[in-house]
Formats: structure tokens, C-alpha cells, sequence
């Protein structure tokens, strides 16, 4: 066996190791994972975020500071690889879910940026031997995963709920830093983060988990069972509206355009929603708010898989680029559209009957 490791190719190939180790965990938890987070999966990535906290003071052992013994290299490359594994099944989970709950550009940049960040450091096994380096990337998990979770206990979103899961999960740092009796230093980076996360929430970055957008469209002669009319596009401009471009909705004078929204809540879990309807002025080229439309109907309560429709309809809605967006009351966008409204004419495509899944 010790002669395997000393291969001159088994050398060049263990920088990649620290990788593999991420990946693996991506791969294991993308298998294992459903498309919805049920109760079972959180309780799974609870084992490996406690896990990560056994391995991580295992990590930070010293002689005569922590379980009395320092362990040799070869167990630390182990308990090395044993947290990237744990990082990377956690990790893996939540970039979908946050991304998945992403409808603005800050959040998306905020979800690419961290997952740009962590998987880049993977390469560099020597971080991982640091015990601040590693301590900062359990916080940042921690607070992105008990975020996930509290909601899921607390039956509710908002910012107390996430506020809590910053102080936790960096009280569970500063066990770890006290059980290891490092410098203070090492709590420096999860200072940071923390903060940081905080103003990212305030500014509306940090994605609205765990509601996940299902479907939205805009469309008119809405229906009580969520069934209305679209154009009918035909095939090539069909194809190129499910690739996400915008389509055109074609209204008769005194029709107005309702907007319908599917937003998947676990169960139990509640959230007031609403509308912001923009419209882009033809001179100026800027996105205009015109309304912000919330309702009593508007609150979403969970344990439907499809998602929860809810609608809203405006009037005199003049010819134009439009975007409506899905948030949460006052809070961070789930989703959004853009369409274009266009008056019925001679050339006005048919219509087809539409009903929001």
C-alpha cells in the first residue's frame, strides 16, 4: 500500500483528492436527494452537518489542548477528506434549494458567488489542514442550513427566523473554537461572514427558502380554476418561449391581464406573497413599478407538492414590454416573468386554454 502512494502518478493525483472528495458528496447527495426537501432529507443533512462538527475538532486537535493527542498525517488527510465529503453533501443540497428559490439577480449572484467560492478552495487541500479556513466554511453552512430548517419548525419565514440561524450557527463555531482552544483569530472570518449574511438578507439577497417557484404565466379570461387563455405561438416561437423568452399576450379592448403564480411551501410553512408589476417605458427604456398587489388569498400555506396558485389581475394595461415578479410581502423575489401585451388585430395569433400546474 505504501508503495502505491509513493507512484509518481498516485503523487500528482492526490492534489485532486480534496476535489473528489466535494464532488463525491455532490454526487451522493444529488442521488439521494428528492426534487422536494422532505422531513427525512433535513434530518440526513443534519447528520452530516453534525458530522462535520465531529471531524472539524477532530481537525483542530493539538498535544495537551484538545482529547490530548495530535494525529499523525495520514488521519489527518482522512478527517480532511471525511469534512469535504460532509461539506460537499450539505452544500450540494442547499446550492439547489437556494437556487431553485432565487428569482432576483442579487440572489443569483449571491448563490453562483458562494458556490464559485467553495467549490475553487476545494482544490486546496492545505486550506482544509487550517483550522480558521475550515471553522469559516462550517458557519457559512451552518447559517445557509439551519436557515432551511428553522422554517421548516417554526411553521414561517422572515427575518427573525433567519436572524436566529446566524446566532446559532455561529454559537455552534464558538463551541467549536472554545472546545479547540485556539487563537482568538480563528473567529475573525466567521465574524465576517455572519455579518455579512445578515446585510445580504436585509438587502434582499439571501433567496427566500424554502418556497421554490413552480410555474407563472401571464395570460387573460381567467378562470376560478386556474384555467385561462394564452396565444398560441405554434411551434418555433413555442419552443423559444418555454427556453425562457418573453411571449405576447394579445387582449381585446376593456380585457385586462391576469397574472398567476405556483409556490411550493413545505408543510404548514406559511408566507404572505405578492405582485410587483412593472412596466418598461417605451422613451426611457427603465422597468417602472406600477403596482404592488397583495391579498389575503395571496397567503401561501404548505404540503401541496404542485404549489399554491395565486393570481392577480390589472386593468387598462397599455401595449408594451411588461415583468411581473413573485415575492414575499415586502422581501426577496421568487420568481419573475416579462411579456409583451399587444392589441387583438387582424393578424393576432388564436388562442389556446392554459391552466397553471
Amino acid at each position: 500500500m505504501n508503495s502505491l502512494l509513493q507512484n509518481p502518478i498516485v503523487q500528482k493525483l492526490r492534489k485532486f483528492f480534496p476535489a473528489a472528495a466535494f464532488f463525491g458528496g455532490f454526487t451522493w447527495d444529488s442521488v439521494t436527494l428528492g426534487k422536494l426537501v422532505q422531513t427525512s432529507d433535513l434530518a440526513i443533512l443534519l447528520l452530516y452537518y453534525v458530522a462535520s462538527f465531529v471531524f472539524l475538532l477532530l481537525l483542530a486537535a493539538e498535544p495537551g489542548k484538545f482529547l490530548n493527542r495530535a494525529w499523525n498525517e495520514k488521519w489527518q488527510n482522512r478527517f480532511t477528506y471525511a469534512v469535504q465529503f460532509c461539506f460537499g453533501s450539505l452544500f450540494s443540497a442547499l446550492v439547489v434549494c437556494y437556487f431553485k428559490s432565487s428569482g432576483s439577480v442579487g440572489a443569483f449572484f449571491l448563490v453562483a458567488l458562494l458556490a464559485g467560492f467553495l467549490v475553487a478552495n476545494e482544490f486546496l487541500q492545505n486550506s482544509y489542514a487550517k483550522f480558521g479556513f475550515t471553522l469559516a466554511l462550517f458557519n457559512l453552512l451552518g447559517t445557509m442550513y439551519l436557515n432551511f430548517l428553522i422554517p421548516h419548525l417554526v411553521d414561517g419565514i422572515g427575518f427573525l427566523w433567519f436572524f436566529i440561524s446566524v446566532v446559532l450557527s455561529f454559537g455552534i463555531c464558538f463551541g467549536a473554537f472554545f472546545l479547540s482552544k485556539r487563537s482568538k483569530r480563528v473567529l475573525v472570518a466567521p465574524v465576517g461572514i455572519s455579518g455579512m449574511l445578515v446585510i445580504a438578507y436585509l438587502a434582499n439577497w439571501i433567496p427566500p427558502v424554502p418556497l421554490v417557484l413552480k410555474d407563472q404565466n401571464a395570460c387573460t379570461g381567467f378562470s376560478k380554476d386556474y384555467s385561462c387563455y394564452v396565444n398560441d405561438a405554434g411551434v418555433v416561437k413555442g419552443f423559444f418561449t418555454g427556453l425562457g423568452f418573453s411571449p405576447t399576450i394579445s387582449i381585446g379592448d376593456g380585457e385586462g391581464v391576469t397574472f398567476v403564480s405556483s409556490v411550493f411551501a413545505p408543510a404548514k410553512v406559511s408566507a404572505q406573497l405578492e405582485h410587483r408589476w412593472f412596466y418598461k417605458d417605451p422613451q426611457s427604456g427603465s422597468w417602472k413599478l406600477l403596482n404592488t398587489i397583495t391579498s389575503a388569498r395571496m397567503t401561501t400555506h404548505g404540503s401541496r407538492e404542485d404549489g399554491f396558485r395565486i393570481y392577480t389581475t390589472k386593468k387598462n394595461v397599455p401595449e408594451g414590454k411588461w415583468k411581473v415578479e413573485t415575492a414575499v410581502k415586502g422581501g426577496s423575489v421568487i420568481g419573475s416573468k416579462t411579456f409583451f401585451v399587444e392589441k387583438i388585430g387582424e393578424n393576432t395569433p388564436k388562442r389556446r386554454l392554459w391552466q397553471i400546474r
